[in-house]
């Protein structure tokens, strides 16, 4: 639970720009664009017929940062929706150009599920079963047990939409400096699969019965409080001309454990749950720190983790609890964004 996938994966590729082209110096660029599709979309990550997308409570978006070092380049990619599945990255990424195929960008879906769904390949993961509420619409059961293929327009949208991202980040490409910071959030996030986690310690309880205490290690040991940041910030020429630089903050790639399902699938609108809050309070409080100018982009590229048992959405759900859950993410993202500015490098 400890380890962040995610974040091992970013480390591979790090090495993998630092090794021919070292010498070179960093580049990095930035980008957001709007995936919110039309309503009606089956809610991904719910798996219901009668949970659809009746509304827009916050936008969708496919935000992208892209590292070039040496013409090496990588580009982090965030993504509203469930998941990633396979073949919509490579078709994105291929669409992209400009260097970019599915071997140097790391996409991470941030996993909320009040996304569309019925654009994965793998046609289960098109699967929406009946509920109380359609059980009486046979057509219902027929798409249990032969799942559609992806809707085509759906599919095509995204891919268009996120290979935009990655190509516009691309194009905003300046001399840059990164650095990594890290936090602990605690008391935030629950594990939602207690028992099954205390069984790995050998105590068995039935479902519902396990006790937080009962862990050897004790609460922090049943969550991932682990607040990862990656800084960048662009090096600009000072007014006036020369050889020294300013710094412009353009925002960071972050990763925390949190399911994204703090929203209830009662509330049938598009939103990016905490996420949306996450992203936007950061944003913000790196702009005026920064004094970031206003025609440049500031994003947090905050996608996924390992948040599979992980969630703040146990207790009090709802808008206003993802909002408050979202604002607490982005005060420790803030504070290891903060301590990444004293170890900034362009190699």
């Amino acid at each position: 639970m400890r380890a962040s996938a995610v974040l091992l994966g970013a480390l591979f590729v790090a090495l993998a720009l630092a090794s021919p082209a070292a010498a070179a110096p960093l580049q990095a660029g930035v980008a957001r664009v709007d995936i919110t599709p039309p309503t009606g979309y089956v809610l991904g990550g719910w798996t219901r017929a009668d949970r659809t997308g009746q509304g827009v409570h916050t936008r969708l978006g496919a935000t992208a940062m892209v590292l070039d070092r040496g013409g090496q380049k990588v580009a982090l990619l965030s993504v509203d929706l469930f998941a990633m599945p396979a073949g919509l990255l490579a078709e994105a990424a291929d669409r992209a150009g400009r260097g970019f195929s599915e071997r140097n960008v790391l996409a991470s879906a941030s996993h909320t599920h009040a996304g569309p769904g019925g654009f994965a390949n793998f046609e289960t993961y098109n699967t929406t079963a009946p509920s109380t509420e359609t059980i009486d619409d046979p057509s219902t059961f027929a798409e249990l047990l032969d799942p559609a293929p992806a809707d085509p327009k759906l599919y095509t949208f995204l891919v268009k939409r996120i290979a935009k991202a990655i190509r516009l980040a691309d194009r905003d490409r300046d001399p840059a400096a990164a650095a990594w910071g890290s936090a602990r959030l605690l008391g935030l996030t629950e594990n939602r699969s207690l028992e099954a986690h205390l069984a790995n310690h050998g105590i068995v309880r039935p479902f519902g019965r396990g006790e937080v205490e009962e862990d050897p290690g004790g609460y922090e040991h049943t969550i991932a409080p682990e607040v990862n940041v990656l800084r960048v910030d662009k090096l600009l020429p000072r007014a006036g001309g020369g050889a020294r630089t300013r710094r412009v903050p353009i925002g960071a790639w972050s990763t925390f454990a949190n399911h994204g399902t703090v929203n209830p699938s009662e509330f049938e609108y598009y939103n990016q749950d905490h996420h949306g809050a996450a992203t936007r309070v950061f944003e913000q409080r790196v702009r005026r720190a920064g004094r970031v100018p206003r025609g440049q982009l500031v994003v947090n590229v905050y996608g996924n983790s390992n948040e599979g048992d992980q969630s703040a959405g146990l207790g009090v759900r709802g808008p206003a609890r993802a909002e408050r859950v979202g604002r607490l993410e982005a005060r420790s993202m803030f504070g290891a964004w903060r301590r990444a500015g004293s170890h900034l490098s362009r190699r």
